[in-house]
């Protein structure tokens, strides 16, 4: 019989952590997940679509005052369900989540995993008491460094691509091309959540000159606006029309085929700045598993992901015209894309292959809950 497995992700909305989480659960063998989340949405479709138990009840901020008085009937909520499912060990998918998993453990007497996506400084770890879980799941050294250094257990686990899901040999771009209207364009594509730290602004600032040096060039920003920013769709829309470039950027809003819109691409982008805390990248292995040559900025573990001039290019965060510069490179170079794509999609398979993601986490498990 497989021991039970509680996986808490507060945050509902539908970004990249859960988007591991949801690949992670549907691949275990050796154990059985249960997911507990804040509401329904595209993580619990997924995972109903998938047969992946779950469950939900309210999770809000830890440290925020209005999250405080549901609190004991959360953790009751989550107490009860636990015993009831015999859970063996708790997985919080995000540093946010970690408070929740500390405390239900200590309840139950069970081993606490934490999954840590982006850097943190050591306030952030000390608030979300990173330092009393029994062990870390870092997405990438770039993660994992500041915690060797506080004496934080933990281990190095690479997020990764479904190379069934994500087949360049499987999937045509034809049909994204059809709907948005751009036939051979060269195009771009920028994935991810709309937020002023993911570098939408700089990339329309870049297709400025982009344009001018591949006229037919077209930006296709795929990607939800974050609600602490709603409107920025809109904004970025009247920036691209005041530097001229309305109609060579394309906003589809989210999307559940992005796949194809891979398939559809010449060149994939990352242009996040500083401020975004990237811990890994996961655009960039969605990427290179679909063969497309990327650009994407030197910042938090994206240097780890990609191989500079083997893979893709890498240009300073917030640079808006080495940015534009390198996707020009690359845009005017086949065959570099190609060569470039081809690498991508070897080192994904060594470095970055579900199946390997899957085995390294069940063997953290098994660890924590031998005898």
């Amino acid at each position: 019989m497989r021991r039970t497995v509680l996986y808490i992700q507060g945050v509902a909305r539908y970004g990249g952590a859960p988007e591991s989480l949801y690949r992670l659960t549907t691949r275990l063998t050796r154990y059985r997940p249960l997911v507990a989340t804040s509401r329904k949405g595209e993580l619990t479709r997924r995972l109903d679509q998938s047969g992946v138990e779950f469950f939900t009840v309210r999770m809000g901020m830890w440290r925020k005052a209005k999250t405080w008085p549901r609190l004991p009937i959360t953790l009751l909520h989550l107490y009860r369900r636990s015993r009831k499912e015999k859970v063996a060990l708790i997985h919080c998918n995000t540093l946010w989540d970690s408070p929740y998993g500390v405390t239900l453990g200590r309840l139950l007497g069970v081993p606490v995993v934490t999954h840590v996506r982006n850097t943190f400084e050591r306030e952030k770890i000390e608030k979300y008491m990173l330092d009393r879980v029994n062990m870390v799941l870092a997405v990438s050294r770039a993660v994992a460094d500041p915690l060797r250094e506080w004496g934080i257990p933990y281990q190095v686990v690479y997020n990764g691509v479904d190379l069934e899901v994500f087949s360049r040999k499987a999937l045509s771009g034809e049909g994204v091309r059809r709907e948005l209207g751009v036939g051979e364009a060269p195009l771009l594509l920028l994935p991810g959540r709309v937020d002023t730290t993911k570098g939408q602004r700089e990339a329309i600032m870049a297709m400025k000159t982009v344009v001018k040096e591949v006229p037919q060039a077209v930006l296709v920003v795929v990607g939800e606006t974050s609600r602490q920013e709603e409107g920025l769709t809109e904004e970025l829309k009247a920036l691209a029309s005041r530097l001229g470039v309305g109609e060579r950027v394309i906003f589809p809003g989210a999307r559940k085929d992005m796949p194809a819109f891979y398939a559809a691409a010449d060149v994939v982008i990352m242009p996040s700045l500083e401020s975004a805390r990237e811990g890994f990248g996961r655009v960039l292995i969605e990427a290179m598993a679909m063969g497309k040559a990327t650009v994407a900025t030197r910042t938090g573990g994206i240097p780890e992901v990609m191989m500079e001039g083997e893979t893709g290019l890498l240009v300073p965060p917030g640079d808006v015209e080495a940015l534009a510069r390198a996707v020009v490179d690359l845009l005017r170079d086949e065959e570099k894309r190609k060569r470039m794509g081809e690498r991508g999609y070897e080192r994904v398979k060594r470095f970055f292959d579900l199946e390997k993601t899957v085995v390294q986490v069940e063997e953290v498990y098994e660890e924590l809950l031998s005898p």
